[in-house]
Formats: C-alpha cells, sequence, structure tokens
C-alpha cells in the first residue's frame, strides 16, 4: 500500500494578487474557519477536547503537571520520537509517572509502529513546539515618516496586512505537509513515481495521470508487506488479556507446571516470548528464577513493567519491548524459554516461528522448552448445531432468502465449541510438535489421517457428518530434548479447572525429583477454553457406517497474502472398515483460518 499527498498546482505567493476580493476574503474565511476546527486537539490524558495544540498542551501541564517539550527534552527526542512519545500516550494510556520512567534507550523509540497515529489527523503530530509563528501574528507595520502614515499607506495596510497574515498560513501549511509527507513515507512508504507533482503545473499532473505514471508501475519501489502491525496491536488492549487470564485451563497448567518443578526454574535464567501482562514471567520469578527476559513486541511493554513492579518483581524481571527476532539480551543465554504461543487451530498467528527463533538464539544447549510438545488433533462431528447457525438460517430470514450469505461457512475454519457428544470418529494427529527441535520450514506441512466410526449412535446406525473438527494438546515435559517427547499412544492428561480459580494463587501439585509433566486439551473432552475447536464444514456431508472409516489428507501452510493466517486443505474419502477397500477419488475442500 502507498500513499500520494498531492498539492494544489498554483501554489505561487499569494501576494502576486494586488488586491483579495470580497468573493475571496469569503473563501478565505470559510477556509480558516476549517482549519481551526482541524486544529482542535484531544488531552494526552483525559476526554477534553481544546480548541488547539497549544491549549492541550496548556491543559496538560496545568491539570496534570505534564510537559511534553520538556520531556521530549529530557529523553532527546527528535521529529519521529515525539510523535511516537505521543501515540504510545494516547495508546498506553501512560501516566505521567510511566513517562518519567521512560529511558532515552527506550526501544519503544525505535518502533515504527507507534508512528501511525492512534488519533486520525491529530493535530499534536503536527504542531512544532519551536515554530515562533502564531496565527495572531500580524505583519511588522511599515516605518511611519514624521508627519504619520500617507493615505495611501492608511488605505493598502489592511489587505496589506492579510495578505502577509496568508502568506504566512501558506508556509504554515506547506511546513505540515512536508512533516506529514515525511511521517507518511517513513511508515507506509512512498514510492519513488508517486510524488507529487508538487513544482509542476496542474496540466503536467493531468499528463502524468493520463500516460499511466505514477501508478506505481515504473521504477518505484515497492513496499514492504507488514503482517505484524495489526497482529501486535490487537495484543495492546485489555480485553484479550482478560480473556486469557480468565481461560483457567491454559493459565493455571503453566502455573502448576512452573510451581511444580522448582529443579528446573530455582535460579535458572528464563526468558518468557510475548509476556503480555507478564503473568508467567511473575510465576517463573516465583519459582525461584535468577533473572527473566520478558520480551513483549507490542505496547503492552509499559503496562507489563508497571504490573511486575507492583508484584514486587522489578529486580528480577526485565521487560524487553522489541520482537525476539531483533532484541539483544545482556546475557549470551537462557536457561529456559517459556511462552504461550499457540493461537487457533495451534498454528494460527505464526507466534511459534518466533519462539522457534528465541531458541535458535538464546537457548543454552540442554536448555528446556517450555511447552516442550503440541499436538495437532482431527476428528469428524455431526455438526447440527453449527450447520443450523451458520448454513440453515439463511434461506429464510423474515421470509427472505438470504442464502447468498451462506458461502463463508464453507470457506473459512470456524472457531467454535463443540460438545463432545457430537464427535462420532476416533481422533488422529495431524500434526506432532516438538519443541525442541521443530523447524519453521516444517510448520507448513501435510499429513495422512484416518478416522474410524465409533459406536456412540449404536453398532447398527449411520452417521451423517457435516465437518471435520480440529484441536490440540500440550504437553509441559521438566526433560528436555528428545527425551520430552509424549509417544502418540500416551494419553493427554485431563484434570479438573474452576471457572474462578483466577482469584486465589495457584498451588503446586505434587511432584518427584523428576519432576511433574503438565498437560491440557483444547478439545472436547476438556474444559472450555478460549482456542475453543475449529469446524470445518463440509458441502457434500459423510454418511458413515458403523463399520466404516474416513481416509484423507490435511495440508496446512501459511497465507501467501498473510503469514499470520493459514490456508487449509482437507481430502478425503469414505472407506470400509479397517483393512478394507481403499479405492477411490477424494473429496476436497479448501478453508482459511483467519
Amino acid at each position: 500500500m502507498s500513499y500520494q499527498v498531492n498539492v494544489p498546482a498554483g501554489t505561487g505567493s499569494i501576494s502576486s494578487s494586488s488586491s483579495v476580493s470580497g468573493h475571496d476574503d469569503d473563501r478565505i474565511s470559510d477556509w480558516a474557519s476549517s482549519l481551526g476546527e482541524a486544529r482542535q486537539t484531544k488531552s494526552l490524558f483525559d476526554e477534553t477536547v481544546l480548541p488547539s495544540p497549544e491549549a492541550a498542551l496548556e491543559h496538560d501541564a496545568n491539570v496534570w503537571d505534564f510537559n511534553l517539550h520538556e520531556s521530549c527534552e529530557k529523553l532527546g527526542l527528535d521529529m519521529f520520537g515525539r510523535i511516537r512519545l505521543i501515540n504510545l500516550i494516547r495508546n498506553a494510556g501512560l501516566t505521567k509517572d510511566q513517562i518519567d520512567a521512560l529511558s532515552p534507550t527506550d526501544p519503544l523509540f525505535k518502533d515504527d509502529s507507534l508512528l501511525i497515529p492512534v488519533i486520525p489527523d491529530d493535530p499534536l503530530l503536527q504542531y512544532d513546539p519551536d515554530d515562533d509563528w502564531s496565527d495572531d501574528e500580524d505583519a511588522a507595520p511599515p516605518a511611519q515618516s514624521a508627519s504619520g502614515p500617507s493615505a495611501a499607506q492608511t488605505l493598502s495596510k489592511p489587505d496589506n496586512s492579510r495578505v502577509a497574515q496568508l502568506e504566512a498560513e501558506l508556509e504554515k501549511v506547506r511546513k505540515d505537509l512536508a512533516s506529514m509527507r515525511l511521517l507518511i513515507s517513513k511508515t507506509v512508504g512512498v514510492e519513488d513515481d508517486e510524488e507529487s507533482p508538487v513544482q509542476g503545473s496542474q496540466e503536467e499532473a493531468v499528463s502524468n495521470e493520463n500516460s499511466g505514471q505514477g501508478k506505481g508501475k515504473g521504477k518505484g519501489k515497492a513496499v514492504e508487506r507488514d503482517d505484524d502491525t495489526h497482529y501486535f496491536h490487537s495484543y495492546e488492549e485489555n480485553d484479550i488479556h482478560e480473556i486469557m487470564l480468565k481461560d483457567t485451563v491454559r493459565t493455571v497448567s503453566y502455573a502448576r507446571f512452573i510451581l511444580s518443578n522448582p529443579q528446573i526454574f530455582k535460579d535458572a535464567v528464563v526468558m518468557d516470548v510475548g509476556c503480555g501482562t507478564g503473568i508467567l514471567s511473575m510465576f517463573a520469578a516465583k519459582a525461584g528464577a535468577k533473572h527473566v527476559y520478558a520480551i513483549e513486541a507490542s505496547g503492552l511493554a509499559v503496562k507489563a513493567r508497571e504490573n511486575i513492579r507492583k508484584n514486587g518483581f522489578a529486580d528480577t524481571i526485565t521487560v524487553i519491548q522489541g520482537k525476539v527476532e531483533d532484541i539483544e539480551l545482556p546475557v549470551k543465554q537462557v536457561d529456559v524459554i517459556v511462552s504461550e504461543w499457540m493461537g487457533y487451530m495451534l498454528l494460527y498467528e505464526s507466534m511459534l516461528d518466533s519462539v522457534l527463533v528465541a531458541r535458535d538464539r538464546f537457548l543454552a544447549p540442554g536448555g528446556l522448552m517450555a511447552p516442550s510438545q503440541t499436538r495437532l488433533v482431527i476428528s469428524a462431528i455431526t455438526g447440527d448445531r453449527v450447520w443450523k447457525e451458520r448454513v440453515a438460517f439463511w434461506p429464510s430470514v423474515y421470509g427472505f432468502d438470504l442464502s447468498t450469505m451462506q458461502a463463508p461457512a464453507f470457506d473459512e475454519g470456524l472457531t467454535e465449541v463443540v460438545d463432545k457428544e457430537e464427535v462420532v470418529t476416533s481422533e488422529a494427529i495431524v500434526r506432532d510438535i516438538n519443541s525442541h527441535n521443530a523447524t519453521i520450514k516444517s510448520l507448513d506441512f501435510h499429513s495422512s489421517f484416518t478416522l474410524n466410526a465409533t459406536a456412540g449412535a449404536g453398532p447398527s446406525q449411520t452417521q451423517t457428518i457435516k465437518a471435520f473438527l480440529t484441536h490440540f494438546d500440550t504437553f509441559f515435559s521438566p526433560l528436555s530434548g528428545e527425551a520430552s517427547h509424549v509417544s502418540p499412544e500416551e494419553e493427554v492428561e485431563i484434570l479438573p479447572f474452576g471457572d474462578n480459580e483466577f482469584e486465589a494463587p495457584v498451588q503446586p501439585l505434587e511432584s518427584s525429583e523428576k519432576g511433574r509433566q503438565v498437560s491440557f486439551t483444547t478439545g472436547p473432552r476438556g474444559k472450555y477454553t478460549h482456542w475453543k475447536q475449529v469446524v470445518f464444514l463440509l458441502r457434500k456431508h459423510i454418511t458413515l457406517g458403523p463399520d466404516q472409516r474416513i481416509d484423507g489428507r490435511f495440508f496446512c501452510k501459511k497465507s501467501p497474502t498473510n503469514s499470520r493466517e493459514l490456508d487449509v486443505e482437507i481430502h478425503y474419502r469414505v472407506c470400509d472398515g479397517e483393512g478394507g477397500d481403499a479405492e477411490g477419488s477424494y473429496d476436497v475442500q479448501c478453508y482459511k483460518v483467519r
């Protein structure tokens, strides 16, 4: 994506006209009025909207004892650093004390995602504190003779003064435009051949447009695709963290593993990749870690620091804001890497890629990965409820046929909670990932699977299958490397979890000298998790007899248009019982997980 900034032709000096007509003066007044509205500025700390950036800064100084100019000088910020600071304050809701705690070397001031305005057209981002010019200042009056101004001077002074003021306003607009062009090129990139014909005539601009120039097809440099900015921004809001923290299966499982294995965490150097609120880092510190490096790429790092400070771990936990691919640590290696990287259908969001980079960059030989292993599992379901809600709903809505709206239900993986009673086949593991030796390349994969009919509906009853279902199982082993791997035959442990376990500290499980393994499932047999399950509705239903099976192949890869999303392809066919006829063509259906 690229942006083009156009400057109207004929932007020569307004003073080239000898006078300003009444009609032009009306238009200038309208322009000035709109400029006034455009300068309205919201306070950095409350909801008050002031008439100008200057008034907003004065309000923040009087009410909140905060001086933006002094803070920028203290931190040694240039124009871009100042923009980052303003957006950070607006985005993260920083207090004055939190701002004072920032240092000039903080990675925040190199984070280009903070160049994107939180408030569109925020006048504070365009305000230049070093610009002494004011809208209220007129040009200096001409020198007067001893006998006073002449009649001609008296008549011309109002016009000359108005023209001088408008020239100054125009120059200010030009400066703002130059700043914004620089900001846009820094944020999203401006292609060389899309530059506006600022110095050319209007005819040149039209000629370029008609000839196809300036459309990004010539020598211009393509703008690099950004799959990360929206992803990281989505984790800056409280809502998503509240959901994850209240997911007791998720959070308690991590806590139980960390707190039940003091032989691992006592005096260990730990890295928490994607620390969010800092909860896992604090569990590690509580378990006796020597030091924890909490890595967080989003603006939430500021709140994580405050959470850690309030809980007394500031000396043990260091929050580093940045991508784990880019950051450096003050130590050469760490003993343990802990991360809650799993997304919908396990691999959505592609955060595991970053965890594997952290492993290869920082984990000591023999070091531990937590979780150590994850399995992506497929089964087949009746899908009655999801079909009723997502498909059968559309053909008759208030007496109208809206069945055109059904298509997305068959094109995308649907995040749903499915009752275990709907599962009518066995389960099959389509991907088994050991965090100690997996590679990023191996996360794009295809795998065969076989699902056998179960006797849940009776030994002689056939089942109508409307969807496939995926979930994942997660294992935390106290062992490292290959020794940590759980065989496919070993079942995931399903423990009880209360809804309100977040109201009290997590207690460790009974453990041996060798440590305590912990595991959990996101499947229908376990307690609900925020990951839910992913349903893949079938256009063509499957009729499965009690002695039949489904043979299939499951394909999964990162989307070529967004590396955080997944492309899934399922090939399947029905075969007679175990060892029966396996001939016949496959049905194929493709999906997006996003």
